[in-house]
């Protein structure tokens, strides 16, 4: 009777967990369902902290040939570059940064940046995979600095030189609350985590499967022909060997191969828990909305006789919802005219960035989203600069992006002309594509 209360404990339909006591077999079966669930999220979560909305992999706005009008408040988490092609519609008004007809001048080229994350250079220095969960989760605070080099184009109406300038940036992470690895987002997962895993640990056939692997693995022997296992001695091996006394040692003996199966089994399980998974991706989700600041500099810096640009911004987002985030910027201006009167001012930016698609795979393709962002600028020695700018991020493929941008500008610098363009760019996050191509 005691060996059939026993089965009947473990093989009936599932049962909660507060209304049994758990057997030492249900308490090994949970830990091991944790073990690979921190596994499986660990990779996830790496993933999925550089994949935010947030995060800006394109060239700072101060460039001007930038298709950001608006600077995001975190970058990579490791290596990005941007290129842009300005403009590619240069008859849509009478000047466009010096491409229009009237100037004259050739058309502008681009500008190209790199950008990496403080945490990226530690990796590269220790000979470590920077997608490695181990030293990522060991390293938070280097991801919250990054630092941007590249060109930018120069035009001789408002840069006074045609060479191209040396674009220097860096960015600091002040508030940091969509980082995953912090103690409290920490405790929000592992909450929830705890609830997959408990309602894993209560799947029956789960148990069941898991315990003719152990008994095959153990004793081959009594194995029928058709593959069920000998009732009496099944039941003798789980009163005995699968005690608490026992347990250890029986999990001990068993082949590579059975713990391979085991392992398999639970993977497969975890999946099927739809109602838990979903709880997870509303934690990732509401973490997501997190509130972020952060404080950048950048510099713009030319020839001789071509103009310095230097800005200082603080840069605020909110997430407004799991689709839509709103950012704010406040920066500092400084223009070093070395051949007129320098120009100091400030400017004040905001932007509306939404998803329209959603990506749920950590490792996957960026979804789709659209911006619509406004700049007023104040400097002295020119007159105010308004500007509007609607943009359509593409995704290509997994770590490459095409952003589309058309953008509105009331007049260009010191030039007292309207601006509207069509802009271009490509920007390509190598870890992630690297991921991608594995």
């Amino acid at each position: 009777m005691k060996v059939r209360a026993l089965f009947l404990v473990i093989f009936l339909a599932p049962i909660a967990p507060a209304s049994r006591a758990q057997t030492p077999f249900d308490t090994w079966v949970q830990s091991q369902i944790r073990t690979a669930m921190d596994k499986a999220l660990e990779a996830q979560n790496v993933g999925r902290n550089g994949k935010g909305i947030d995060r800006q992999k394109e060239s700072p706005s101060s460039d001007q040939r930038s298709t950001s009008l608006v600077d995001q408040s975190s970058a990579t988490d490791f290596f990005s570059v941007a290129t842009n092609v300005i403009p590619v519609t240069p008859g849509l008004s009478q000047f466009t940064n010096g491409t229009g007809s009237g100037s004259g001048n050739p058309p502008a080229a681009g500008s190209t940046t790199a950008t990496t994350s403080l945490y990226a250079i530690l990796a590269a220095f220790n000979k470590t995979n920077p997608t490695n969960p181990e030293f990522y989760k060991q390293h938070v605070f280097s991801r919250r600095i990054s630092f941007t080099v590249g060109t930018a184009a120069s035009d001789q109406a408002t840069d006074n030189t045609t060479k191209p300038a040396a674009v220097y940036g860096t960015k600091f992470l002040l508030i940091n609350r969509r980082e995953l690895y912090t103690k409290d987002n920490l405790n929000q997962l592992a909450q929830v985590q705890k609830a997959v895993s408990d309602a894993a640990v209560t799947d029956a056939a789960l148990k069941r499967n898991i315990l003719q692997v152990m008994f095959a693995s153990l004793h081959p022997a009594d194995i029928a022909a058709q593959g069920s296992p000998d009732p009496a001695k099944f039941a003798s091996f789980i009163t005995d060997e699968l005690s608490e006394a026992n347990l250890q040692a029986t999990v001990n003996r068993l082949s590579p191969d059975a713990k391979r199966q085991i392992e398999t089994l639970i993977g497969n399980s975890i999946s099927s828990f739809s109602r838990e998974q979903a709880a997870i991706e509303q934690t990732y989700d509401k973490i997501s909305k997190g509130m972020q600041m952060s404080i950048a500099y950048t510099a713009d810096l030319r020839d001789s006789t071509g103009n310095n640009n230097h800005r200082g911004t603080l840069i605020f987002d909110y997430g407004l919802s799991d689709r839509i985030n709103w950012t704010f910027n406040a920066s500092a201006d400084y223009t070093d005219r070395k051949m007129d009167l320098d120009s100091k001012g400030g400017r004040a930016a905001t932007e509306f960035q939404g998803n329209i698609t959603k990506s749920n795979s950590p490792w996957g393709r960026s979804p789709l989203t659209i911006s619509f962002s406004g700049e007023a600028q104040w400097l002295t020695s020119q007159k105010p600069q308004y500007s509007f700018q609607a943009k359509l991020t593409i995704p290509i493929v997994t770590g490459v992006e095409l952003p589309v941008v058309y953008r509105y500008a009331n007049r260009a610098a010191q030039l007292n002309q309207s601006s509207s363009e069509a802009r271009l760019g490509l920007s390509f996050d190598i870890s992630r594509l690297a991921q991608a191509l594995k």
